[in-house]
């Protein structure tokens, strides 16, 4: 802090000076002896206005200065407690899980805690589990120690939450298409089972994209609306009719779990996708990634007179679940499931296209060789979602 005070002490002692340099005068500071008295009173309060701008000046950096915190200033007095937390305290025999340590007031100080598992320090902030049981795991900083946490590791469970993929195809300018929107809006309203992508195609449609119309000539879709569930079922027109079609698909369980990680970067992606078999499968998976995103608006338009008031153009429609662009080839990368928990990591880029980043998501699904969908999952960018283990 001396650099302050010194600038300050030369800034002031310099307006003095200046101030006396009208005439022979000279001043001198250090010894307080003062000559040219009358120069010196007519600019005193040209110098009074430069002390009080520095000094405002300082007392304003010392302010931001005591104000900024890291990490790094982390006091046991001032936390008063810390916790350890994971995304899931169920897991499967294999599973890796990352554990993260805060303080009541919010702070993260996982970098600087040391774990513990049934009362033995870990490397780091993570931990592979590979025999089944329970776990105690805890954190320790600054003479604080955490609660414990209970983590349960499984070998065998009843399965994973089992969830459907509903592809929808539409335009914005397909006056029929508010049959399937509607459609997918009841399904939505009764299940949370069901992950839906949009597909927008044709006309002048500002949703469209290479992917989506590289998708449709993939699956053999030449016009709107189509509505497939698990890639193998056709929805039956009108969907809003038939909503318990996509219902029916709905599984108690699935052998399949899959797990999804990202982080964001600037304009960079990191993903990290998990899938897990209850029971290894006989034949050969895929794992397929999209890129998608809610909130989007535009005019909708509308043929039916019974759906949405009946009108011909609906401003300021809806559209989630919006495809941005597939991350793996179109028939997806090949899954290896000869282990208990397999992973599948990338990075890309995010498009132009991306109108608001907080509404963007990933999706993930597992196809067999009959390119039936196992199961599905979408979670948020910067967001991780665990298996869903029953």
């Amino acid at each position: 802090m001396y650099f302050l005070i010194f600038g300050f002490e030369a800034s002031f002692l310099s307006c003095l000076k200046n101030s006396a340099k009208t005439s022979y005068v000279y001043t001198v500071i250090k010894g307080f002896e003062f000559s040219g008295v009358v120069d010196f009173l007519k600019n005193k309060i040209l110098c009074m206005k430069t002390f009080t701008s520095l000094f405002i000046s300082l007392l304003f950096t010392l302010a931001i200065a005591s104000c900024t915190k890291t990490e790094s200033d982390f006091s046991a007095s001032e936390a008063e407690t810390i916790a350890v937390t994971t995304s899931s305290t169920t897991v499967r025999v294999g599973s890796l899980v990352n554990f993260s340590a805060t303080t009541s007031t919010g702070m993260s100080i996982t970098s600087g805690s040391v774990f513990y598992i049934n009362g033995t320090e870990i490397t780091g902030s993570s931990h592979s589990f590979t025999i089944e049981g329970t776990y105690v795991v805890y954190a320790k900083k600054g003479g604080l120690t955490s609660p414990n946490l209970t983590i349960t590791v499984v070998n065998t469970l009843e399965g994973y939450k089992h969830n459907i993929l509903v592809e929808e195809y539409s335009g914005t300018w397909c006056g029929n298409c508010p049959r399937l929107l509607y459609g997918v809006d009841l399904l939505g309203q009764q299940t949370q089972s069901a992950v839906v992508v949009s597909i927008h195609l044709l006309g002048n449609d500002p949703f469209i994209s290479t992917d989506g119309n590289n998708l449709a000539a993939y699956r053999n879709v030449s016009g709107v609306p189509t509505g497939h569930i698990n890639r193998t079922v056709n929805w039956t027109g009108p969907q809003y009719e038939n909503v318990q079609q996509p219902l029916n698909e709905i599984k108690a369980s699935s052998n399949t779990g899959i797990a999804i990680s990202s982080s964001l970067t600037g304009n960079s992606v990191a993903a990290r996708i998990k899938y897990s078999f209850k029971d290894l499968p006989a034949s050969a998976t895929k794992l397929t990634v999209y890129l998608v995103e809610d909130g989007l608006k535009h005019t909708q338009r509308n043929y039916s007179a019974n759906l949405y008031g009946g009108q011909a153009n609906i401003s300021n429609f809806n559209y989630d679940g919006v495809l941005r662009s597939i991350i793996t080839p179109l028939q997806g990368d090949d899954a290896p499931n000869n282990q208990v928990v397999n992973e599948k990591n990338y990075t890309f880029s995010l498009p132009a296209t991306i109108s608001n980043v907080n509404n963007v998501k990933l999706v993930a699904f597992i196809t067999d060789t009959a390119g039936n969908v196992l199961n599905a999952r979408e979670a948020a960018l910067n967001a991780t979602k665990d298996f869903e283990i029953l």
